[in-house]
């Protein structure tokens, strides 16, 4: 943390970079960071990889979207990404920074580095920057206690996932003292959907699949059903959650068939490690959530090869 600081008071020209298909965690760290660097008069810029799902438009309205950029800048702050991979197009950026730094909580991140905060227990890397920021700058505004509030929320799912802590409460507490409106930040997250989303899910509820006697559940999308609901696969990232809710369920699963690639989230009930799942398709993330992107056409193999690897990871805890 200290070489971090020392990095940012040195540096003045300043690009913040989070994972590719932003979630609000990587959004709101990377917003957050901005806001704090602006306020000490650094120039700082914070890129999108890509439109960002429709519910978080509240939150990146302002982040412009990458397209090219060659600035050599100072300094390059990666929040909340585990590996240059998840840059995409924007590792140039990074690679030409003079120095680098990565912020992050994913267990898997590979150190990428220069400078590398990687905090495990971390709920949220927005966790980790308001530690950071206590230290640096004592104060925030209310403007970065809403980012950072945002970030922790959504990858804490609202604060009822298995990586909550006492010192998540506490940190969320304190940043609602600054005044910010957590309850239209939670309302935005979790409670607003569009229509079509909506509809979509109900589809997918009627058509949860279970395996190994409902211990592992499932939703599962073929190319071509989200063009049928009108939808992008990008603003169905969450529905992981769906399979979550089935009762039975110490694993859920969720696949996520576009454009040649099949999107594979993991979600277990803390007791599992899906992170080594998700590891078997060249994915990551924690124990309790992680995620994979695998090149293939052939739904159904990477369909039964995920549900062989959640039974190998039940019978490894029997």
């Amino acid at each position: 943390m200290e070489k971090i600081i020392k990095a940012i008071k040195k540096a003045q020209h300043i690009v913040i970079l989070g994972h590719i298909s932003e979630d609000a965690d990587s959004v709101g760290s990377a917003l957050a960071m901005r806001a704090v660097l602006e306020n000490m008069g650094k120039d700082a810029v914070a890129y999108l990889s890509a439109p960002p799902e429709k519910r978080l438009a509240f939150l990146a309205e302002d982040m412009p979207v990458f397209e090219s950029d060659d600035t050599e800048y100072d300094l390059c702050i990666c929040v909340d990404c585990g590996d240059l991979g998840r840059l995409g197009k924007r590792q140039a950026v990074f690679d030409s920074a003079k120095t680098t730094v990565s912020i992050d909580h994913h267990i898997t991140n590979t150190n990428f580095a220069q400078i590398n905060l990687v905090v495990p227990d971390a709920c949220a890397t927005g966790e980790i920057l308001y530690d950071l920021f206590s230290k640096m700058c004592g104060k925030i505004d209310k403007k970065t206690a809403s980012y950072l509030f945002a970030a922790i929320a959504s990858d804490t799912g609202s604060f009822k996932y298995s990586n909550v802590t006492p010192k998540t409460f506490m940190t969320a507490a304190k940043l609602i003292e600054y005044g910010i409106d957590n309850a239209y930040i939670s309302r935005k997250l979790f409670d607003t959907e569009q229509e079509s989303v909506m509809r979509f899910k109900g589809y997918l509820m009627g058509n949860v699949r279970t395996e190994y006697n409902g211990q592992v559940s499932v939703v599962a999308v073929r190319s071509g059903e989200f063009e049928k609901f009108g939808i992008e696969e990008k603003d169905c990232s969450d529905i992981v959650n769906i399979a979550r809710q089935v009762s039975t369920a110490k694993i859920a699963v969720s696949l996520r068939q576009t454009n040649g690639k099949i999107k594979i989230s993991f979600r277990s009930d803390g007791d599992y490690d899906v992170g080594a799942v998700a590891g078997k398709f060249g994915g990551g993330g924690h124990k309790a959530a992680s995620g994979a992107t695998v090149e293939d056409s052939d739904f159904d193999k990477v369909y039964n090869d995920v549900i062989k690897r959640c039974g190998e990871l039940l019978n490894d805890r029997v």
